[in-house]
């Protein structure tokens, strides 16, 4: 249109400008915005809205605020612009005091608005402000619209309120979508009701709904936590039916999904299959080989990883010291938590801490792990002493165990186990009376163990 010598106006930019957005091409989007300087159309409210909305979703917010409050007048859109891009970006506190100073502006929300502002509620699981909001909603007359709808359901969910999310759901008079059974799924995921989650994936088909692959992404954890294999095929059939399974977000569901299933032949060829892989494909497939105590084969994946130019993070990490813990891989696991911070420069934290101790503590090696322990630049958490504890268990310590409990009994005041362990490491010892001293103390502080089972649950 340039090199064609036609001017663009306001409604060519307000085109453009999206697109930029989209492609978060943001050195194009400031030279849009430089051409809307020069044409003196830069005060524009359509202009300045779209201008506002594509350095927000660029989550360059700087540029954002300052071309907002240069605007000669903004508009319901051009808040909604700030609130969303907030809300996208999870940062929940500002799209909070976005909204808040749109009321003080004397303005009125519109559906636009709560779309943006009621994620941000779900994101901090606020249990009341969901309600207030809603009021407003029913205020405005906004409650019939099917995106307001979605959101209500997606807050109620998250805050745990799971009874409210499905009154809202099952209401007559609501017109479902895809949207609508995508946010009950993940509802009762969040809630741990896998089962309830895979029984809402199977009405939403019965009432001729096409899953997407948001549908997809969210309803395989539901089947790795049950270990439906069988399902999960189906599910896999009906990816390669749809033509899901060039998407990335779907294949790494789909690693994992089988791993935990205990198929990770199949995990691998996924995996393999995948043309476009990224640090969470690689990720999942070094989890994967944790799960199995696959030790070597981890290495070997992440030193591929290292040479794909992919980004190495903590959970690469945390995936390989758990597999060479799985495999009693000590010299592999020290190599692997010193190169995480002298090559990657990545500080390990509580969970990298455990692994190792866990490692060490396995191959009764308790000078270096203590050593370690006392290197730790946080306080160690429950599961580091557990670690502890459980390899002091493994090799009758009874003093480091002592150890590990003392901590313990801080951190997990209510838990009987650690109590057990000690009893039962004492007893084996032949230390009859610091068993039963253990078991008293127990009785003293109100603490009972569970009584164990002689069934199991038939699927």
């Amino acid at each position: 249109m340039q090199n064609e010598c036609s001017r663009p106006n306001n409604v060519t930019l307000v085109s453009v400008i999206p697109a930029c957005a989209a492609l978060s091409a943001v050195r194009l989007g400031k030279s849009v915005h430089c051409h809307a300087i020069k044409a003196n159309i830069d005060s524009d409210i359509s202009t300045g809205t779209a201008l506002v909305s594509m350095y927000a979703k660029c989550n360059l917010f700087t540029y954002a605020i300052n071309l907002f409050n240069k605007m000669p007048l903004t508009e319901v859109v051009t808040w909604n612009a700030l609130i969303n891009g907030y809300a996208q970006i999870g940062d929940c506190y500002n799209a909070l005091e976005m909204f808040c100073q749109l009321r003080l502006a004397g303005l009125h929300p519109d559906p636009g608005t709560m779309v943006g502002v009621l994620p941000a509620c779900a994101s901090l699981g606020n249990v009341r402000l969901g309600p207030c909001l809603h009021c407003q909603i029913i205020r405005y007359g906004f409650e019939s619209d099917c995106h307001v709808k979605n959101a209500l359901i997606d807050i109620y969910a998250k805050c745990g309120s799971l009874s409210l999310a499905e009154f809202m759901f099952n209401k007559t008079e609501f017109s479902k979508d895809e949207v609508s059974w995508n946010k009950m799924i993940a509802g009762y995921m969040h809630n741990g009701l896998a089962k309830e989650a895979l029984s809402a994936f199977h009405s939403m088909k019965l009432e001729s709904f096409q899953p997407n692959v948001v549908t997809i992404v969210s309803i395989l954890p539901a089947v790795s936590h049950l270990i439906y294999l069988r399902e999960g095929m189906t599910i896999h059939a009906y990816i390669i039916k749809s033509g899901f399974q060039s998407h990335k977000l779907v294949g790494n569901s789909l690693i994992d999904m089988y791993a935990k299933c205990g198929q990770l032949d199949l995990s691998e060829r996924i995996f393999e299959e995948m043309k476009n892989t990224d640090s969470v494909s690689w990720n999942a497939l070094l989890t994967a080989y944790s799960m199995h105590g696959e030790g070597y084969r981890a290495l070997s994946v992440f030193s591929l990883m290292e040479k794909s130019y992919n980004e190495v993070d903590s959970i690469s990490f945390l995936s390989v010291l758990s597999a060479c813990r799985h495999a009693g891989l000590v010299e592999e696991g020290r190599k692997t938590f010193h190169c995480m911070r002298d090559k990657y420069h990545i500080e390990p934290d509580v969970e990298h801490y455990a692994c190792l101790v866990d490692l060490l503590g396995r191959a009764g090696l308790f000078n270096e792990t203590m050593d370690l322990l006392k290197t730790m630049p946080m306080e160690p958490a429950g599961g580091v002493w557990g670690a502890l504890l459980d390899a002091s268990r493994m090799h009758s310590n009874i003093k480091i165990a002592e150890v590990a409990l003392k901590h313990l009994v801080k951190l997990e005041q209510g838990n009987p186990v650690h109590y057990v362990v000690l009893s039962s490491l004492y007893s084996q010892s032949g230390r009859w009376n610091d068993a039963v001293h253990t078991r008293v103390k127990m009785n003293e502080i109100g603490l009972r163990k569970n009584p164990g089972y002689s069934w199991v649950e038939v699927k």
